[in-house]
């Protein structure tokens, strides 16, 4: 029967959801422990199946929008699994959010801890000397050589260990708050080593197969300094690897903790449920957030409801972690909708003081004139940097996969003893993984990605990012630069944008409250040019990225307000530019440009190779009009002739009764058929 529920749970993807209500806020004060009680609830759209309430149901309209939309479009739009990268829709900024965080229909009460003014420092000897650390994880997390525990840490883990409330935590990425939900599930694991020692107990979700893969190498991290904690394994469970290689390890393993991404544990549960997670106890969601950005909100619905029905304790068993950078409407819904205690604490380690981007990271705008400029930019900085004969470890983002390979491709014939890691979506996973692991390892070299590795992507001693042009979403500058300065240590970061792309800095400063202090602009010297060329060796693929940019920036062009004439007008005059022949223009037909650029008009002309230009193409036209004209004329006549002959044919075989034996035609001899 558990099987059942599990299964029917996954199947339906998209969960129905009924009823909304709203209640008043109301706090009160506890006398003994001073924190902070709210019964706290929001306004919670939902939808039932025909879509007649609520702001994102599954259904077919409503007057305020059903699934996509609804029939009739409804009037604020419905819920479409995902968000709009355009408008950068679904993203929260910790300054739009309420001090009153946090309050759900489903959560009756949020025990809200304050930050204090001068916190007394926690340590793990004084929790293992107050009983709230095993004797082992405490040998383990003490031979990791933490000097302290990050501010993260000592503000979260205390208060997981202490109570058995839900946790909703908001902490900023890069501040350790990996540990500061391993430790804690390691405390849970020790405790109940004996009951149902060969099931899992554990499931973390994380919103990216890499952030998963590393949230498992700092389990092992703990197992490896203290054996005792091997007998609790664990498995990363992430989408790109073999499926059933992943099952058989499960059997053979038996793993207490799952570390995995939405879709892959979806798969999992929908045919292994019932061997595996019907005594899970916890739950946590890394990056929340991102979790949500992504597009997983009903797959994480599923995930918690099928988890609940499975529990052979009861439905209101498993405990949940859930950690975020940001807490807006969205994360609150979801928290609403998974949580199972019946109080919840709220830890927020962020001041609302504090800045968005990392106080202790030297932020840079370096401006260009054109895009073709921009490009030379990175490379200079490199080539200065790589002439003190240090070691040099950086990052360096680019918008999309194929001009990530092309600058790539560039950039090692450039610097052939700098070691460049090409990272993207669309490179194998295992490649994927063995590149983490070598980067991670190496004293220097040049990671070059895109976003997908703008969180949760934990390299030591990163000293610099670079950025060549704008994120996909304002918030990933934010998760960009967080790469670097990990740990308390300092770093630099700097965002290489052409004239035409400043708008973002405007948009950066109003969403997120980021003023980039430092700026400076780029011209680049005579040789920078005719070097770019001799290392550009693959033209296709340089036109390839161009288009992929082209695209991107299309993509863009509201959410940061830019112009797109004047964007594409600098992306197609780079091709000629770097190629050293301005004569030389991107090949685009007018339709691609109409369709995937929006461009239209004269200016399609003027800056690509769209073919035979339209007072050609009319006169064209024109001559050839009667030539078509002849032709249709002629095949017609054709066919009015075969269909004239073809009656006469049947009007005779009907008036003397057609023999096909005795069939004969005096021209043409016997009948085919026969012959």
């Amino acid at each position: 029967m558990a099987t059942l529920v599990a299964r029917n749970a996954i199947a339906r993807t998209l969960a129905l959801r009924s009823g909304s209500r709203a209640t008043s806020v109301f706090d009160t004060v506890c006398g003994r422990s001073g924190l902070k009680v709210g019964a706290r609830s929001f306004y919670e759209g939902r939808g039932d199946r025909n879509g007649s309430r609520g702001h994102g149901g599954y259904g077919n309209g409503g007057s305020r929008g059903g699934f996509r939309g609804g029939s009739r479009g409804g009037s604020r739009g419905g819920f479409q699994k995902g968000f709009d990268k355009r408008r950068g829709r679904g993203v929260d900024s910790p300054r739009d959010e309420a001090d009153s965080l946090l309050s759900s229909s489903r959560i009756s009460n949020i025990i809200q801890v304050p930050l204090e003014e001068n916190p007394q420092e926690i340590t793990i000897d004084a929790l293992k000397e107050e009983g709230f650390l095993d004797k082992d994880l405490h040998k383990a997390v003490a031979r990791m050589n933490f000097a302290s525990l990050t501010p993260v840490q000592q503000k979260t883990i205390k208060p997981i260990l202490s109570t058995e409330h839900d946790v909703i935590a908001r902490a900023k990425t890069g501040t350790g708050k990996t540990l500061a939900f391993l430790i804690p599930i390691f405390e849970h694991l020790l405790k109940t080593r004996k009951e149902s020692p060969y099931m899992v107990k554990c499931v973390i979700v994380a919103p990216t197969r890499d952030l998963a893969l590393q949230i498992d190498s700092e389990i092992v991290k703990l197992q490896k300094n203290n054996y005792a904690l091997k007998k609790f394994s664990s498995i990363a469970l992430i989408g790109g690897s073999n499926f059933q290689m992943a099952i058989k390890r499960m059997f053979k393993d038996r793993p207490n903790i799952v570390v995995a991404t939405p879709g892959r544990l979806i798969d999992v549960l929908s045919k292994f449920s019932n061997e595996f997670f019907r005594f899970v106890d916890f739950k946590v969601l890394d990056e929340a957030d991102r979790l949500l950005e992504i597009g997983f909100d009903d797959d994480l619905r599923d995930i918690s409801k099928t988890l609940n029905g499975l529990n052979g304790t009861g439905p209101k068993h498993i405990r949940t972690l859930l950690f975020s950078a940001t807490l807006g409407e969205n994360v609150q819904k979801l928290a609403g909708g998974i949580m199972n205690r019946e109080q919840c604490l709220f830890l927020d380690t962020v001041d609302k003081n504090e800045p968005e981007a990392h106080e202790k990271i030297e932020q840079t705008l370096v401006i260009s004139d054109t895009f073709a400029h921009n490009l030379y930019g990175p490379i200079s900085a490199i080539k200065a940097r790589l002439a003190d004969k240090a070691p040099f470890k950086a990052i360096l983002f680019v918008p999309t996969v194929k001009f990530t390979k092309f600058y790539c491709n560039v950039l090692e014939r450039m610097f052939p003893s700098l070691p460049v890691y090409e990272f993207h979506g669309k490179v194998d996973q295992k490649k994927r993984t063995r590149m983490v692991q070598l980067f991670k390892r190496a004293d220097e070299g040049l990671f070059v990605c895109t976003d997908v590795g703008a969180r949760g992507m934990d390299f030591p001693d990163v000293e610099e990012v670079y950025q060549l042009g704008v994120p996909s979403e304002i918030s990933n500058y934010i998760h960009r630069i967080g790469r670097t300065a990990r740990g308390g240590k300092e770093g630099k970061a700097s965002i290489y944008l052409f004239k035409d792309e400043l708008s973002f800095i405007d948009t950066l400063a109003a969403e997120k409250g980021v003023n980039v202090a430092n700026q400076r602009d780029f011209a680049p010297e005579e040789t920078d040019a005719a070097e770019f060329k001799r290392c550009l060796r693959d033209e296709y693929l340089f036109r390839d990225g161009l288009e992929s940019m082209l695209s991107f920036y299309k993509g863009c062009e509201q959410q940061y307000g830019f112009r797109m004439p004047k964007v594409a007008r600098q992306l197609a005059n780079a091709y000629g530019e770097c190629l050293l022949d301005p004569s030389q223009k991107l090949q685009v037909s007018r339709e691609t440009a109409s369709m995937r650029y929006g461009l239209r008009g004269r200016i399609v002309e003027e800056i690509f190779d769209s073919g035979a230009p339209r007072s050609f193409q009319r006169d064209y036209n024109d001559d050839h009009e009667g030539k078509r004209n002849s032709t249709r004329s002629h095949y017609e006549s054709r066919g009015k002739s075969y269909r004239d002959t073809r009656g006469r044919w049947d009007s005779k075989r009907d008036s003397r009764g057609f023999n096909d034996r005795q069939s004969r035609s005096s021209d043409r001899g016997h009948n085919p058929r026969l012959d």
